[in-house]
């Protein structure tokens, strides 16, 4: 019998209201339109897209940051979407987040001993000498020192600022890590010591990962299964090696032709150059969101927002003339 996913997202929605002229209608800016994932035990989800594309606002609201304005929030199949803030609390405990700036995430005037232990403060599990205890394990368990809690943020390189909120996300047992940029505000030297890490970590405890980034790089190197997204839509989704080996999207193709080879002179590989600029998310283009971009774009791409073809593995994507040449 096939697990209960960690994470069920249903038709996800998010909308900001914008401010008009005076007496003038309201506008919306729609960040994420309809997106529906899951992601189980032990496995990384890699959400990728460009800057905007509404990725970290699909994090934010699975931690109800922002809350959905539709669609539902599953955590182990209890839909959170419409709980308070006080309902959040337990929640908060299973599902913790690693941000992308680990020195505006982490307070100055608290010690790291001290920022590690507040989540174990304030979900009531441990206090005392067991609270120094779990706090020390932990420590040793993202590579720091203990003898390194009695100091503060400021005394941390970047690279062990982000093991610190790395730890901080682990020390109360989670079962969903939402890891937004966790290594983009990191030296390229020390990047992969920290994706490193944090594979193993997920290894060892099982845990389910939502990996948010914009290098395909990284998503690679850390996923287990990759989606797609495009002005607030997912426009592919499947394993990682369908993704990178087999791509069916043409923006997803895009991205993927834009990812630096260790060898310049490597051939094989056709640079896809889009044009223009991402269309406003207050006022999309008509039927496929890609299309004003999109390099083989056809009449029906403007008149119709595509389904979802389905492949084998779990693999899907969203484009009328793909799909097209698929079924031929």
């Amino acid at each position: 019998m096939t697990p209960m996913p960690i994470l069920e997202l249903d038709g996800l929605v998010k909308r900001f209201p914008i401010k008009s002229r005076l007496f003038g209608p309201k506008q919306w800016l729609t960040a994420v339109n309809g997106v529906s994932l899951e992601i189980r035990a032990g496995e990384t989800l890699g959400l990728v897209g460009e800057s905007g594309c509404g990725k970290s606002t699909v994090g934010k609201a699975i931690m109800k940051l922002h809350d959905p304005s539709d669609g539902r929030i599953l955590i182990k199949g209890k839909d959170i979407a419409p709980l308070t803030r006080a309902g959040m609390k337990p929640v908060w405990r299973k599902v913790q987040t690693i941000f992308q700036d680990p020195f505006a995430s982490l307070n100055p005037r608290m010690t790291a001993g001290a920022i590690v232990g507040e989540p174990l403060t304030i979900h009531g599990l441990a206090k005392g000498a067991e609270k120094v205890r779990i706090v020390s394990d932990t420590f040793r368990k993202v590579g720091l020192r203990p003898d390194q809690m009695d100091r503060f943020a400021h005394e941390f390189s970047g690279g062990q600022r982000q093991r610190l909120s790395i730890a901080r996300a682990l020390v109360v047992g989670p079962d969903l890590i939402i890891a937004d940029e966790p290594v983009s505000a990191l030296d390229v030297s020390i990047q992969a010591s920290v994706i490193n890490l944090l594979i193993r970590l997920q290894k060892e405890m099982g845990l389910a990962m939502l990996f948010i980034s914009h290098d395909m790089s990284v998503v690679e190197h850390v996923s287990h299964r990759v989606a797609v997204m495009y002005l607030g839509r997912l426009v592919e989704s499947g394993p990682r090696d369908q993704i990178f080996r087999n791509p069916q999207h043409p923006y997803t193709r895009a991205l993927l032709s834009a990812v630096p080879v260790a060898d310049p002179s490597r051939r094989g590989r056709e640079r896809i150059v889009l044009k223009g600029d991402v269309p406003s998310p207050i006022d999309p283009p008509s039927g496929c969101p890609f299309r004003t971009r999109c390099p083989i774009a056809e009449d029906v791409c403007a008149s119709a927002m595509p389904g979802v073809t389905a492949l084998s593995h779990g693999h899907g994507f969203a484009c009328h003339v793909r799909a097209r040449e698929v079924v031929a």
